[in-house]
């Protein structure tokens, strides 16, 4: 069924369009924005659109929530570490993009949580299913976990969390105050 827009809609769609192509409309952008993908994963989030949020880090994995609040299928792609072999070895639904398909979930008019084995980070694109203007190029998530005792600040482990020197680290351990 083919939905009809109003004479106000046909004259300002065209016009809005060109708006977030320019970046005028969404505001400010949160990460740089590709010409094949015109949104990205944070201007999606301010806008309610499908985006990724990381929910959280166990040691060798990270879960992401997959958010798609509108009531039609955003397909988003996965991969972790930048590991381009996990690539299925076909081309992707948008003919845009050159370096394959990855491992997806379609989410249509709902959230759901996926948990990622990885290393170091965990990648995710929505390039195909969603609106055109929705899509967003290679978002990257990383697997920080916290300090849990004095001894994993030393000996340089500070480093390994993310934190200037040692004494910060310590401090975190201590009163849980982030200084990153």
């Amino acid at each position: 069924m083919r939905m009809r827009r109003s004479p106000r809609a046909r004259v300002l769609a065209p016009m809005l369009a060109t708006l977030f192509a320019l970046g005028v409309a969404a505001g400010p952008a949160l990460a740089e924005v590709s010409a094949v993908f015109p949104s990205t994963n944070d201007t999606n989030r301010s806008l309610g659109w499908a985006h990724v949020d990381q929910v959280s880090v166990d040691d060798g994995a990270m879960t992401l929530s997959l958010v798609n609040p509108r009531a039609f299928a955003s397909c988003f792609e996965i991969r972790s570490d930048g590991d381009t072999s996990q690539a299925l070895g076909v081309g992707n639904f948008n003919r845009a993009v050159t370096d394959g398909l990855y491992p997806f979930v379609c989410i249509n008019d709902a959230t759901r949580l996926r948990t990622v084995a990885a290393e170091h980070y965990v990648e995710v694109r929505l390039a195909f299913g969603a609106e055109t203007d929705e899509r967003f190029d290679w978002t990257r998530f990383d697997l920080v976990l916290d300090p849990e005792t004095k001894a994993d600040c030393k000996d340089a482990g500070w480093a390994d969390y993310g934190f200037r020197n040692q004494g910060l680290c310590i401090a975190f351990v201590l009163t849980g105050r982030d200084t990153r």
